[in-house]
């Protein structure tokens, strides 16, 4: 890998979650009454003539200027990077489904987010059709048989869902990566604040936010993976090695069907703390339901036993949704911020093996129980409490994507040991703070990075997609 001055990447604005996408002029009809005097006869038609002129000559500088409009988006992408979220849309502008929007997005967060994912990375991915509305299906690559001496975990898992599910060529879907990995990307303050807190500078050096990074032995690696034949490429999995598929498992919150994990998962403990919540009947998120959550949450881990069974992995998550209605969550992640540490002659990092517990990282997809057309969202988080959080400000709270997922959030750490954000904004007001630190003891201040939760929501046609500035990405849509 090399450095060099930072060029920021060339980025269709128009499929950035930061500018608005250009909607067509959806004008209500009003009703006139016309003055047959004043508007009779040749003078009419003259008048009507030069407005239709005038409105074709807007229209057509509107088309320039902004390219052709849409009534409707056709799909979103959210994840950690905005060079993942608009490759991810560009599988899709391409005619690709959401899980081949997804699995080329994992692919392109292997090289930006190092720290996080990588291809020997574990994961969970699941996958859900809004029109059929059968229980999604939850594909797990974490276990620690999913390994291969021929290609990585994280490989082995998307190949195994791209058999399935996959519309798009196997090579189309990764190659881009290896051109990214080959050309460099601006490294995230993100990156460098994993690289200081894990003292990983052996890995790439003593980087800089804004800087280029390139990575030019796994663009070698990833230009082959994207080059073996797709028959090679499933003939490396069998029944020794092959992802654990299951349905997932439903229960409601507040009118809303929940979709989680059930295999090796921390989904079902999930479902009990959202009943415990549930049974407060919140109608709002304020410092008073804040401090309920926060006990409800507290008591299922200590009922539950949740530190000593899972374990907070590092996580980032892909959020898609497509025109036909699929959604997919996928979640990938290792065992702790760059893995076991050790860099492979193949340019990725390699995850930790002898890990104690599964991760408490999750897929999550939401839909309203009582309208088919009524809010449905895909996200995914790392663990009960941030989970927890998230749909209560999402459903309870009646928040938007942004502002549900930018929220403040605390953390419930090893020994019950609360923690809260220091540098994100907003924070928690100061009367939850006194209050936690009178229950418990003075709350730990967590050090960046944070993890991130990526959302993207759907109402009746309205789609609307937010990536969470904790992981500095920008979600996508077109």
């Amino acid at each position: 890998m090399t450095t060099s001055d930072h060029h920021p990447p060339s980025v269709d604005e128009t499929a950035r979650e930061d500018i608005p996408l250009k909607y067509g002029a959806n004008r209500q009809a009003k009703w006139y009454s016309c003055n047959e005097k004043c508007l009779s006869g040749s003078k009419f038609i003259s008048v009507a003539f030069g407005t239709l002129t005038i409105v074709i000559t807007i229209a057509l500088l509107i088309q320039i200027y902004y390219g052709d409009y849409q009534v409707v988006p056709h799909g979103s992408v959210a994840t950690d990077s905005l060079e993942c979220s608009s490759m991810g849309t560009l599988i899709l502008k391409q005619g690709g489904n959401a899980v081949d929007a997804a699995i080329a997005s994992a692919f392109c967060l292997a090289v930006i987010t190092p720290h996080l994912t990588g291809l020997d990375a574990a994961g969970q991915m699941m996958i859900y059709n809004h029109r059929t509305r059968g229980l999604p299906t939850v594909i797990e690559f974490s276990s620690s048989n999913i390994l291969s001496d021929k290609i990585p975990r994280l490989v082995l898992g998307l190949a195994h869902i791209h058999q399935q599910y996959g519309t798009i060529p196997w090579r189309r879907l990764v190659e881009p990566s290896a051109v990214l990995a080959k050309n460099g990307y601006v490294v995230s303050k993100m990156l460098v604040q994993a690289v200081n807190r894990a003292n990983a500078q052996d890995l790439y050096g003593r980087l800089e936010a804004g800087q280029r990074l390139q990575h030019e032995q796994l663009a070698v690696t990833l230009s082959t993976i994207a080059n073996i034949s797709e028959k090679e490429l499933y003939s490396y999995i069998d029944s020794t090695n092959h992802p654990v598929q299951s349905q997932a498992v439903k229960s409601t919150f507040h009118g809303y069907d929940v979709f989680v994990p059930g295999v090796q998962s921390v989904g079902p403990v999930l479902l009990v703390n959202l009943r415990e919540i549930e049974e407060y009947n919140f109608t709002e998120v304020n410092v008073d339901t804040t401090k309920k959550i926060f006990e409800t949450t507290l008591n299922v881990y200590q009922e539950f036993n949740i530190s000593a069974r899972f374990h907070e992995g590092t996580s980032t998550n892909v959020a898609v949704m497509d025109l036909d209605d699929n959604y997919v969550s996928l979640v990938t992640g290792m065992y702790t911020l760059f893995g076991s540490g050790e860099l492979t002659s193949h340019g990725y990092v390699l995850d930790v093996k002898n890990r104690e517990k599964p991760c408490s990282r999750l897929p999550l997809i939401l839909t309203d129980n009582n309208f088919i057309c009524g809010k449905r969202m895909v996200l995914g988080a790392n663990g009960i409490a941030q989970a927890s959080q998230l749909l209560s400000n999402l459903i309870i709270g009646n928040k938007n994507a942004t502002d549900g997922v930018e929220a403040p959030r605390f953390y419930l750490l090893d020994n019950s040991t609360i923690a809260v954000e220091a540098f994100h904004s907003p924070k928690f007001q100061l009367d939850l703070l006194e209050y936690l630190k009178r229950i418990r003891k003075e709350p730990m201040l967590m050090p960046e990075p944070y993890y991130s939760s990526n959302i993207v929501a759907k109402s009746k046609d309205d789609l609307s997609s937010h990536s969470d500035s904790r992981g500095g990405g920008i979600a996508s849509r077109f």
